[in-house]
C-alpha cells in the first residue's frame, strides 16, 4: 500500500520552488532600482532563491539519506525523471518553433544555429546541463549509494570533521564561492551536512530552540546583508547585487533551511491531499519557465508589459506575474501526470524491469566477455 506524504515536508517544497521562481523573474529593473523600497522588495525576493535551492534539494536528501539505496534503485529514480525532462524539453522545443515559423508569434530562436542547439539539448536535456538542477540532481542520484557507503564507512568522527572543514571552507566565506556552484558538488556538500546530523544528532533535530535560533539567524543575516546592500546601491547608484543569502551554499541559506526542516519534522505528521498534489507537480514551474528560450521571452514580455510603469506598481505586478508563472507551471504538470498515467506509467516500472533484466542477464555477461577478450595478454 502507497503511504501518504508527510505534508509538513511537501508544503516546504512547495514553498521553496515558489522562492526559486522568484529568484528567476523579478526584473532586473527593479533589483538595481533607485527607489529604495522597490529594490529591497526585489533584492530579498529573489535572493531568496537560495533559500528555496537549499530548501528543495534539502527535503529530498532528508528521506534519502533514511533509505537504504542501491544502484537498481538509482537507475529507476533516474528512468522515472529523464521521461518527466523528455517531455517537458522536446514538448517545449516543439511548441516554441510552431510558435514561432507556423504562428510568428515571437522569435524564440534567433537563428538556424539557434533550433539546432535548442533541438540537441532537448533530445539530451541531462547530458547538456539544459537545466542545471535535473542535470545535478540526476547525477547525484546515480552516485547516492556509493557516497552512503564512503560516509558510513567513515563513522561518525571522521564524518565530522569532514563536515566542519566542508562548512568551513564554503559555508562562512561569502562573495568567494571556492569552485562551489550549482552543480552536483553544492548537493554532495549539502547531503554530507544533513546526513550527518540525521544519522547522529536526532536529538538536535528535535530541539525547538535550536530551530527557532537557526531560522533566526539565518533570516537576521541573510535579510540584513540583503538590505545593506539594497540601501547602499540605491543611495549611491551601485548595481553590484551579489549577497549572501542567494548563495546556496552559504550558513544564512543553509541555517534557515535547516529550521524549516526542523519545524515539519518537529510538527506532528499531517496529510493534505491538496498540498501533496501541489507538492508533486513542483517540478514543471522550474523546468517551463526556465527552458532557455521560454525564459528569455517571458522576461520580455514583462519588460514591455511595464516598460511605461512606475517601479512601484512594476513590483506589485512582478509579484503577481511570478506567482500566475508558478501557478500555471503546477497545473500543466496536473495535465501532464493524467497523460502519463494513461500511457508511458500505465505499467511503470514493466519497461525498466525488463532493460534491468536483461542488462544483469545477458548485458553483463556480454560485456564481461568483450572485456576478457580486449585485455586477454
Amino acid at each position: 500500500m502507497k503511504t501518504s506524504r508527510n505534508s509538513n515536508f511537501e508544503l516546504l517544497r512547495v514553498i521553496a520552488m515558489l522562492l526559486i521562481t522568484f529568484c528567476h523573474f523579478i526584473a532586473w529593473k527593479y533589483i538595481t532600482s533607485s527607489v529604495v523600497p522597490v529594490r529591497w522588495t526585489a533584492n530579498v525576493l529573489s535572493d531568496f532563491g537560495g533559500l528555496g535551492d537549499c530548501l528543495f534539494f534539502g527535503i529530498t536528501s532528508w528521506y534519502l539519506c533514511m533509505s537504504k539505496p542501491t544502484f537498481k534503485k538509482s537507475i529507476r529514480r533516474v528512468w522515472q525523471f529523464e521521461k518527466q525532462l523528455w517531455f517537458y524539453a522536446i514538448g517545449s522545443f516543439v511548441v516554441l518553433l510552431v510558435l514561432q515559423y507556423a504562428c510568428g508569434v515571437y522569435p524564440f530562436f534567433s537563428s538556424k544555429g539557434e533550433v539546432l542547439k535548442g533541438g540537441v539539448e532537448s533530445l539530451l536535456p541531462v547530458i547538456s546541463g539544459l537545466w542545471w538542477y535535473p542535470t545535478a540532481y540526476v547525477l547525484f542520484v546515480l552516485l547516492h549509494p556509493f557516497i552512503n557507503r564512503c560516509l558510513q564507512a567513515a563513522g561518525e568522527k571522521v564524518h565530522c570533521h569532514l563536515v566542519l572543514v566542508s562548512f568551513a571552507i564554503w559555508g562562512v566565506i561569502p562573495f568567494f564561492p571556492i569552485n562551489m556552484d550549482l552543480n552536483v558538488l553544492l548537493f554532495i556538500y549539502q547531503y554530507v551536512l544533513l546526513s550527518y546530523i540525521r544519522w547522529y544528532h536526532d536529538d538536535l533535530l528535535q530541539s525547538q530552540k535550536l530551530r527557532k535560533m537557526l531560522i533566526s539567524i539565518g533570516l537576521i543575516v541573510g535579510v540584513g546583508f540583503d538590505s545593506l546592500v539594497s540601501i547602499a546601491g540605491a543611495l549611491v547608484g551601485w548595481n553590484h547585487t551579489y549577497t549572501y543569502m542567494n548563495q546556496a551554499w552559504s550558513f544564512p541559506s543553509l541555517f534557515t533551511a535547516l529550521g524549516l526542516l526542523m519545524w515539519a519534522y518537529q510538527r506532528k505528521e499531517c496529510h493534505s491531499a491538496v498540498v501533496n498534489m501541489a507538492a508533486s507537480a513542483t517540478l514543471a514551474p522550474f523546468v517551463l519557465s526556465m527552458y532557455p528560450s521560454t525564459a528569455h521571452a517571458l522576461k520580455a514580455a514583462f519588460n514591455v508589459l511595464t516598460n511605461a510603469m512606475n517601479a512601484g506598481l512594476g513590483m506589485v505586478l512582478n509579484v503577481v506575474y511570478v506567482i500566475l508563472i508558478f501557478v500555471i507551471g503546477i497545473a500543466f504538470d496536473f495535465v501532464r501526470q493524467a497523460l502519463f498515467k494513461v500511457t508511458v506509467d500505465r505499467n511503470k516500472y514493466s519497461c525498466f524491469n525488463a532493460f534491468w533484466n536483461y542488462m544483469q542477464g545477458r548485458g553483463v555477461a556480454y560485456l564481461n566477455a568483450k572485456w576478457m577478450k580486449m585485455t586477454r595478454p
